[in-house]
């Protein structure tokens, strides 16, 4: 795909985007493209990135708030939208020349606690339900996909394995949420209950593919430190062995 040099050059690493298995690298890069003119807006005024970062969080709280209201089909919105701004900072940061690990630790906080305020507000909104416990169970696995990786990267691992990370979990949640309008639309004419079954499937898509993710990194980082300790103790200890000259 024929794409501005202003995608990689502003991109992590100055990569194009990566494809996994639950998104491909093509969805990614078509969004770039798209909000490319907004980005370069943002760059004209030279906003502040940590301005971005603080943006998203904010989102991330009215979205709660949009999901405690069963208002699913904005919610969804603002979930795209406010995955956008957590974009930009990043983004914005690269190509005026400030990026620093402090604002990237920054970037990486604020983003969770902007996806607790969302599933906060989800778990609020099926209350006395079954799904308050898949939604539960959502953030110990998100949060668990985020510890591996931190806990890996402390000791010396890299961890990016993964089926599904922050950037799929974002967009199945807010494109379902958007779709389950027209799910309950097609339901109610079918003679079904308007029982957001789009967006419950969501929810149990993240679930499913967090859960693994979290389960998968944990099984690569332990081989990688099992192969490491091998080939640590495998290694012959040359200060214990007595020293050999030549009379």
């Amino acid at each position: 795909m024929t794409q501005p040099e202003e995608i990689t050059q502003r991109s992590k690493n100055k990569q194009e985007p990566q494809s996994s298995k639950l998104l491909g690298s093509g969805i990614k890069t078509w969004w770039l493209l798209l909000t490319l003119p907004i980005e370069d807006y943002l760059l004209q005024i030279k906003i502040h990135p940590n301005i971005l970062t603080i943006s998203t969080l904010l989102v991330g709280a009215i979205t709660g708030m949009a999901y405690h209201f069963g208002w699913i089909f904005v919610a969804g919105i603002l979930v795209l939208g406010g995955s956008t701004f957590d974009i930009f900072d990043g983004r914005v940061a690269r190509a005026l020349g400030i990026n620093s690990e402090s604002g990237a630790f920054f970037d990486s906080c604020l983003d969770r606690f902007s996806e607790a305020f969302i599933y906060v507000g989800i778990l609020s909104f099926f209350q006395g339900t079954i799904f308050s416990y898949i939604v539960f169970f959502i953030l110990v696995s998100t949060t668990m996909v985020s510890y591996t990786r931190a806990r890996a990267e402390g000791l010396g691992v890299k961890c990016e394995v993964g089926i599904m990370q922050r950037t799929e979990r974002v967009v199945y949640l807010g494109v379902l949420s958007v779709l389950n309008f027209f799910g309950n639309q097609i339901a109610s004419a079918m003679g079904y209950h308007q029982d957001n079954y789009l967006f419950k499937l969501a929810l149990i898509l993240i679930l499913a593919f967090s859960s693994y993710t979290a389960i998968q990194r944990m099984v690569h980082v332990m081989r990688t430190l099992k192969k490491r300790e091998s080939e640590n103790n495998s290694e012959p200890d040359t200060e214990s062995q007595p020293e050999i000259t030549q009379s």
